[in-house]
């Protein structure tokens, strides 16, 4: 029996494996697809194919790439306690929650199933005007939530009525937090609480509520931005074009005092506004700005600070990846929550160079200039040169926002460009390696299929919990029965996240 479980396990994983390398460069395909709507609105006609490729090419890389982004480890986790679990503890936990998120990905695969009979029978078309047949991307989805479950079982062998509406949603929520205490996967532990309260409270018919959701998320255009934004930051990442940016603020900021900690920032605020994640500006922070601060005999406490403060700029800064989330869950416009971002981001930015000028002016050894002799080794010739390669990070965001702000392309097509752009600019540079591209499009797509799977999983638990009123029984608790104003509410929610921030990553916040 034993024998048999790893053959199974080993087959899986190797499916899923080979399968998961194809999705890694099928981001190509989408960039090629939107480059093309945008040259051919630019110089032609529209195309009118190329917005409903888009999404069908993004429905294949989501969903076929999920099981392979699961393999990998790419999913978020609540780690209160699960990191100091020894490894036989956490391989029974996992063995034993591993139960729930099969039991989701099969309530997603039943409703999978049903819409993919009726399209096939009613011969279902789109409603765009070149009318394609709906039923082949239902059995992309179908395909990809049974390879998900096979992947879940993989993982597993090798490791009510007499209640009001008010205390079902109480139940609901404080279950899928007992759920993610343990250190579950956030899609997981989110989904089968809203698919086991679903058919609990609309019996059979309930198991439609998740799969229309995901159904939901796959005609969301924008979110085809999620990997475009991502590739582009891991491409200037690994191919360290970033790092001419951070050595031209090293040499134009070493005659100031935390000159290099400011620098830091600046890189942190251009790699936000490339990136759009946290885990990317505190991945180049690290890598490239801690070891030379290190160096330069920066403070250490100074220098940690300095390198996550900077990284958490990437939430508010145009394009943040998680107002993107923000604005699927919550239903709002995603240019609106960009523009919200751009002045507190731009505002905390200044907020720490103003911190780290004031305090190095006054405590001068927290960060010390760099030497006289070694700036006076530097040629203006070579500063100037720095200048120029320093801005090429710079140039690749103007590439990818002039054509958008100026109304020439759509959010989407932007985002291609600017994934373009900076492969491009790695491959002229000739710093596009067979491993640089490797890692690239791996951590692009594990990254990317993680956030969707949350995303379908928290609209699937949001429209359970809005079909028992839920979001109006919070409203009256909080407003009529506490009799709260909106500034306390504000201020409730801000103490909440400092608590929650103290455990959870961001995008399990957001979801909460």
């Amino acid at each position: 029996m034993l024998n048999i479980a790893k053959r199974y396990v080993s087959i899986v994983d190797s499916v899923n494996y080979r399968i998961g390398r194809i999705m890694m460069y099928f981001i190509f395909v989408m960039i090629g697809i939107l480059l093309w709507s945008s040259i051919s609105k630019t110089f032609f006609l529209p195309s009118l194919w190329t917005l409903e490729m888009a999404q069908f090419a993004m429905v294949a890389y989501y969903i076929m790439g999920g099981p392979y982004s699961l393999q990998l480890g790419t999913n978020v986790r609540m780690d209160l306690f699960y990191s100091s679990w020894n490894n036989r503890t956490k391989a029974w936990v996992d063995s034993f929650t591993i139960i729930f998120l099969i039991l989701y990905l099969a309530v997603l695969l039943w409703g999978g199933f049903e819409s993919t009979q009726y399209a096939i029978e009613y011969k279902e078309r789109s409603y765009s005007a070149w009318r394609p047949y709906m039923w082949p991307i239902k059995v992309i989805l179908c395909i990809g939530i049974s390879l998900m479950i096979l992947q879940a079982v993989s993982a597993f062998a090798a490791r009510s009525s007499v209640m009001s509406n008010e205390m079902i949603a109480l139940l609901m929520f404080s279950s899928m937090m007992l759920m993610l205490l343990t250190g579950q996967r956030v899609f997981g532990a989110i989904g089968i609480v809203a698919s086991i309260a679903a058919i609990a409270l609309w019996g059979t018919g309930g198991h439609d509520i998740p799969f229309t959701a995901a159904m939901k998320l796959m005609k969301w255009y924008p979110l085809l931005t999620l990997p475009m934004f991502i590739f582009m930051g891991y491409v200037l990442s690994e191919s360290r074009i970033a790092d001419d940016l951070y050595r031209m603020f090293h040499v134009w900021m070493g005659s100031v005092h935390g000159g290099l900690a400011i620098g830091t920032i600046g890189l942190m605020v251009l790699i936000s506004a490339m990136n759009g994640l946290s885990v990317a500006g505190m991945a180049i922070g690290a890598t490239i700005a801690l070891p030379e601060l290190l160096r330069r005999n920066y403070d250490k406490r100074m220098v940690t600070g300095v390198i996550q403060a900077g990284s958490s700029l990437g939430i508010l800064v145009p394009p943040s990846v998680v107002l993107v989330l923000y604005a699927m869950i919550a239903r709002q416009p995603v240019g609106q929550l960009w523009l919200a971002g751009v002045l507190p981001g731009l505002m905390m930015a200044a907020m720490f160079i103003l911190y780290i000028a004031i305090r190095c002016r006054l405590q001068p050894e927290l960060g010390p200039t760099l030497p006289e002799e070694e700036r006076s080794r530097i040629p203006l010739a070579e500063k100037l040169r720095l200048l120029r390669a320093g801005l090429l990070p710079i140039v690749i965001f103007a590439s990818m926002m002039v054509p958008f702000v100026n109304g020439w392309t759509s959010l989407v097509e932007s985002s291609a460009i600017g994934a373009m752009t900076a492969f491009l600019a790695a491959v002229i540079k000739g710093r596009m390696t067979r491993k640089v591209f490797e890692t690239s499009v791996r951590n692009t797509l594990g990254i990317s299929c993680m956030f969707m799977w949350i995303i379908l999983a928290a609209l699937g638990f949001g429209a359970v919990f809005d079909g028992l009123g839920a979001v109006d029984a919070i409203d009256d608790l909080f407003t009529e029965r506490l009799g709260l104003d909106p500034w306390m509410i504000l201020i409730l929610m801000q103490l909440s996240f400092l608590l929650m921030g103290t455990f959870l990553d961001d995008t399990a916040m957001l979801v909460i």
